[in-house]
């Protein structure tokens, strides 16, 4: 496979990249370096902790001064310290005071208020949001504080706690300004709980800053937040199976700073491998996506690193029961920042609690089972970003991750030969966004993104080597430019090309067999999109032209996303989308890779179709009086499915049918809100059927078809250090497939296999869990913070059935054994963080 990653095409794409624009930015001038000046131009000398003054910000300079006098008068007054004569040569500053207040209203730029306004103090992990009047108070600050407003749609604003200080001691107010390129704004801040968010395009986004606590987790990770969204289901507990709406989990799409990442994931599915602490958003998008974003015909999820330098170094260090990590943010200058982080498996140390449930939760019903002291399994990550901005309007960010699972199972009486299974993703990518006047935008990215699975396994008594293997190499390059006609009025328009290269192996000694199957695919991507933004109105409209090479076909989406807000209280909203992808994942046969990933990818060809999907939603909110109720209804149809993709584990496991998806829904949330607590209910009725006219029966469940699913929750905040997060979940049971009692196998030409009934024609009884967490943060000293962080999986230890199939026995084959998929027992997790 020569793509052209290897040929070094894209390194060629950035050799342009120049500095073009220089604009000076809003002036203000470095406390210490006036004083320093001071020092210089009136022969003296300033006696100061270097703490106390080293963010503070002034907004006119004092080295200017015709007086000593003149300046310590300014200080004095215009500052929270005091500059006091001790000789005529030493001058001693000292703050005003240890516990600081300020308060303040935010405005927009037409002065009016602004709510829900995020406003965190850096580097820690507390802070308030503005009422509905743009009111707030921050108490106990220090005067080396930073505070930072944040709000989607808008630009984050940094203010020292001095400059929040106005004359007389009175509330200053703050202008915040809209972003000049992002139009989206936030229509609901604090979305169940006050880390999430929901755009007013639909896109749920997770801040990973302000992650506090969420029922049975100890990171943020928006894989495992997104289970608690109406229309959004992992059957078997893995994030590396999450079904948006009845799409099965290759049909969602992960950017990772505009890289298509093809495995983001530990433990072989059941933790995230992106460190969210170098993460600024994680966002998901059921329906409505851009039009610049090819691929996934079910979701949507962008991780997003952030796009400004930081002022100080920072980082941060942690351990929970399964890994410890750490990352580091460093200012090279104030136009490069390097950022990198690493995070590693501790079990080699030690095995908890947590790791145990993993493991059996992992390699049940799988060669390995439940015999860890027979294994050796580790993971890591690292990832490398560094940022450059060489003028105010242009930013370069290169983004480099490794991601590794692997396992080594010694079996007994092994004659020293070791099944091995090696998960690796490798990705890097360049971005280029630049300004190139006040009314055009233009970016530029490629990136190179590999994912690879690898598998030995000795089988019957040793005497058989099987060897599995499945590659993807994508490179990409894309180019976009937006005009702004106006601060409502927007227009974009690109162009992508992606290459995708699929390798699959198969070798086996006895009896010999080799099959090797490699295919390339080029997918040319041309899309066009308007949006339109006022005080009422929401509308992305856009269109994707797209061309598959490989099989010389052509597919047209269009994309609609439009929302209207009645008043104040009350919105409406609709969502169309067609779109395609050119690769899918299979099951060929469930002893694949030692039966612990058994999925591989396959792309497009002469056999293998095309995905199509169409999706069409309506819905509405209301929100008054902390109470908000959002409601969906979906519809949406998929085509070119393949049935061995599907998860089946019974009479179609090795057929590669194509079939066609139908799904409907009605998603419902119920949100209020206190001082101290957030509450929610989430419930989705939908269904889910499949057809393939290859096989004798008509339209039946599928496997992901959960008709009734909800999720009760309670965040409980005791104070700004100490919270807790309570909630359950309670779903129908999924389909699965009977067998024949009265025959339970069946031969056919020497093979004796299961005999089958219809498809998917039982479900499962019901499925429930409870998780609750609780944070405490236990240490607040100057730069550095520290939380300590409980959260427990599956609290009652009710282990239920996930999936059930059947194999021949091995002693009888006359009959079948019954293999049933158990959920996680009783999990426990605890995480230490301190943060600088």
């Amino acid at each position: 496979m020569k793509l052209f990653y290897q040929n070094k095409f894209w390194i060629t794409l950035f050799i342009f990249i120049t500095c073009f624009l220089k604009v000076n930015a809003q002036q203000s001038f470095s406390f210490l370096q006036e004083i320093q000046q001071l020092e210089t131009k009136f022969d003296v000398k300033f006696s100061y902790a270097i703490t106390s003054i080293e963010n503070i910000q002034l907004q006119q300079k004092i080295s200017t001064s015709t007086t000593l006098n003149e300046a310590l008068i300014y200080i004095n007054m215009h500052t929270l310290l005091v500059a006091e004569k001790i000789d005529d040569r030493f001058i001693s500053i000292a703050p005003k005071l240890e516990n600081i207040k300020v308060c303040g209203f935010i405005l927009n730029k037409e002065s009016k208020p602004i709510s829900n306004v995020s406003i965190l103090i850096s580097g820690k992990f507390y802070g308030t949001v503005s009422k509905d009047s743009g009111e707030f108070v921050l108490e106990n600050l220090k005067i080396t504080d930073i505070i930072e407003f944040r709000y989607l749609g808008f630009a984050t604003l940094k203010k020292n706690v001095n400059e929040l200080i106005a004359p007389n001691l009175n509330c200053v107010t703050i202008i915040l300004f809209e972003d000049e390129v992002e139009l989206t704004e936030v229509f609901i801040q604090n979305y169940i709980t006050k880390n999430l968010s929901k755009s007013n395009d639909g896109t749920i986004s997770l801040d990973t800053k302000s992650f506090n606590t969420l029922s049975g987790q100890v990171e943020p990770d928006l894989l495992q937040t997104s289970q608690i969204l109406p229309g959004i289901e992992s059957p078997n507990e893995s994030i590396s199976n999450i079904n948006v709406r009845n799409g099965v989990s290759d049909q969602n799409v992960i950017y990772w700073d505009y890289i298509k990442m093809y495995n983001p994931t530990h433990f072989f599915g059941l933790i995230s491998a992106i460190n969210p602490n170098l993460t600024k958003k994680i966002s998901i998008i059921k329906n409505g996506t851009s039009a610049k974003y090819i691929g996934g015909v079910s979701s949507t999820m962008l991780l997003e690193t952030n796009a400004t330098i930081s002022d100080n170094f920072s980082g941060g260090a942690g351990s929970n029961f399964i890994y410890y990590d750490a990352f580091f943010n460093i200012p090279i200058s104030n136009k490069i920042e390097l950022k990198t982080s690493f995070r590693n498996s501790n079990n080699n140390w030690f095995n908890t609690p947590t790791y145990k449930s993993y493991f059996n939760k992992t390699f049940q019903n799988t060669a390995i089972n439940n015999n860890q002291s027979n294994s050796n399994f580790n993971f890591y990550d690292v990832n490398v970003s560094v940022l450059y901005t060489p003028t105010k309007f242009s930013s370069i960010k290169v983004n480099y991750i490794k991601i590794n699972n692997n396992l080594d199972y010694n079996e007994f009486n092994n004659n020293n030969l070791t099944d091995k299974i090696n998960q690796n993703s490798d990705a890097i990518g360049v971005h280029y966004d630049f300004k190139v006047n006040e009314k055009m935008n233009a970016s530029v990215s490629s990136y190179y993104s590999k994912y690879s699975l690898f598998s030995n396994n000795y089988q019957n008594n040793q005497e058989q080597f099987v060897n599995h293997e499945n590659e993807v190499l994508e490179n990409s390059i894309k180019t976009s430019l937006k005009y702004l006609f106006n601060k409502n009025l927007s227009f974009e328009t690109g162009y992508q090309l992606n290459e995708t290269g699929v390798l699959n192996k198969t070798y086996v000694n006895i009896p010999l067999y080799n099959r090797i199957e490699k295919n390339v695919i080029l997918n040319h991507a041309a899309f066009a999109e308007v949006n339109y933004q006022n005080n009422n109105w929401f509308l992305r409209s856009g269109i994707s032209f797209n061309y598959f090479s490989k099989i010389n076909e052509t597919s047209i989406e269009p994309r609609l996303n439009l929302s209207y807000s009645l008043d104040k209280t009350m919105s409406l909203n609709a969502q169309f989308e067609n779109k395609s992808q050119n690769t899918s994942q299979v099951i060929d046969y469930l002893d694949d890779f030692l039966g612990v990933e058994t999925r591989r990818w396959v792309i497009a060809d002469e056999t293998i179709p095309l995905v199509k999907s169409n999706q069409f939603s309506v819905g509405g909110t209301y929100k008054k009086n902390n109470l908000l109720i959002d409601l969906s209804v979906f519809y949406k149809t998929i085509d070119g499915i393949l049935i061995s993709g599907q998860g089946f584990q019974n009479q179609v496991i090795n057929k590669r049918l194509s079939g066609e998806q139908k799904s409907k829904g009605i998603e419902i949330l119920l949100n209020k809100k206190t001082k101290k607590a957030d509450f929610w209910i989430a419930y989705t009725f939908s269904k889910s059927d499949l057809f393939y006219k290859q096989l004798n029966q008509n339209y039946f469940p599928s496997n992901n078809d959960i008709r009734h699913s909800s999720t009760l929750g309670l965040n409980y905040y005791f104070n700004k250090y100490l919270s807790t997060s309570i909630s359950g979940i309670l779903k129908s049971g999924k389909p699965y497939t009977t067998i024949n009692n009265q025959n339970q196998t069946i031969e056919n030409n020497g093979s004796v296999t299961v005999n089958y009934n219809m498809l998917n024609s039982e479900r499962l009884k019901s499925y429930n869990r409870l998780d609750f967490s609780v944070n405490y943060q236990f240490l607040d000293f100057k730069k550095i913070q520290s939380t300590i962080k409980l959260g427990v999986l599956n609290a009652l230890n009710k282990r239920k059935d996930l999936d059930v199939y059947y194999v021949v026995d091995k002693t009888d084959t006359t009959k079948a054994t019954e293999i049933t998929v158990k959920s996680m027992e009783f999990t426990p997790n605890v995480s230490l963080r301190i943060n600088f």
